[in-house]
């Protein structure tokens, strides 16, 4: 906990950039991806040295997540792009072996793909991974290598995903939108096919991830008029060190319109490691007031901290929050 405050992380990877998993054409990506990590990066807060040369082990996540840092639960997100990476950048398996690992800091979430797995054998991998192991939520990628690509609002290729979660006890499905990893086309990306599926599923809460960067004006539109639509900040705060103002800028319009009570909290572990160092900046953060008068941005209160640092996404997983921290800690350490 930071403060009093329980800390959800939302968007924690295991990748797999080893040899023997990437791609013909994904060795390039995974380093455009490093290289996206070094340019949002710097001393203080560096980007992972080892992401393309070395398997993160679980042990060694588990320190990173839950001794060095103040992060009280973590979500291990699969990402199922196959094209550049023959199990995945973030294989189901590498993400449930840090579930099992931590059984009670850790919730995992799958990942299947339509276009690779079929529409069939992709809702039959959904079933797997929900029963076998206990996935609480689903990602999905949608453009791919060559112009490969689905939408989330496709009648016959996505809503079928969007029943199956529903009738797996599955009430939130979650997006890679915007920051293009390679060769994807930008208007693949774009967040706005997911107005038609989120009126059709109202039952259902559909996540932006990244605020859909760099299509921030849209998802925050999107958000603000759809109730079940929700808007992680991974990859957010990670922008933070190296141009700040257009990171408030970012977060004040998601303060005035959508609130704070459907952002959740990502540090993107583990492309930045100093997980810490991200919470520590999130803790201590207000809205400068020359934004406050020059845009009516909100500031950024303790309340709507506490919100997004994980009391959101627990209210949307239905998770006890006291509960959770008496079986980590032996007690609710909140402070009021």
């Amino acid at each position: 906990m930071r403060d009093g405050m329980f800390v959800f992380d939302n968007v924690v990877h295991m990748y797999d950039n080893k040899p023997s998993n990437i791609g013909p054409r994904g060795e390039q990506v995974a380093r455009n991806l490093h290289g996206f990590g070094v340019v949002l990066s710097n001393e203080q807060y560096p980007a992972n040295d080892h992401f393309l040369d070395e398997e993160l082990s679980v042990e060694e996540a588990g320190r990173i997540l839950f001794e060095e840092s103040q992060t009280d639960l973590a979500m291990a997100q699969t990402v199922p792009l196959f094209g550049w990476w023959k199990d995945g950048f973030s294989p189901a398996h590498r993400q449930y072996a840090l579930k099992e690992a931590f059984p009670h800091r850790v919730l995992f979430c799958g990942g299947v793909d339509p276009l690779y797995q079929g529409v069939e054998g992709a809702m039959k991998e959904m079933t797997r991974q929900a029963e076998e192991w206990g996935a609480v939520s689903f990602k999905f990628y949608q453009a791919h290598d060559n112009s490969l690509s689905w939408r989330i609002d496709d009648r016959q290729i996505a809503y079928p995903l969007w029943e199956k979660a529903l009738e797996l006890g599955i009430t939130n499905v979650q997006f890679h939108k915007g920051v293009p990893f390679g060769t994807e086309r930008m208007e693949h990306m774009n967040p706005t096919d997911l107005q038609q599926a989120a009126i059709d599923f109202p039952e259902l809460t559909f996540v932006i991830h990244h605020l859909g960067d760099p299509y921030i004006d849209e998802s925050i539109s999107i958000a603000s008029r759809n109730q079940n639509v929700w808007l992680a900040l991974s990859a957010w705060i990670n922008i933070y060190p190296i141009m700040p103002r257009e990171a408030l800028k970012r977060l004040g319009k998601a303060l005035m319109y959508v609130g704070p009570d459907r952002l959740l909290w990502g540090s993107e572990a583990f492309v930045w490691p100093n997980v810490q160092g991200y919470i520590d900046l999130f803790a201590e953060l207000d809205m400068p007031q020359n934004l406050q008068e020059d845009y009516g941005f909100p500031r950024i209160t303790r309340d709507a901290k506490r919100k997004i640092f994980g009391e959101n996404y627990a209210r949307l997983l239905g998770i006890d929050v006291g509960q959770t921290l008496k079986t980590i800690y032996g007690s609710d350490e909140r402070q009021p």
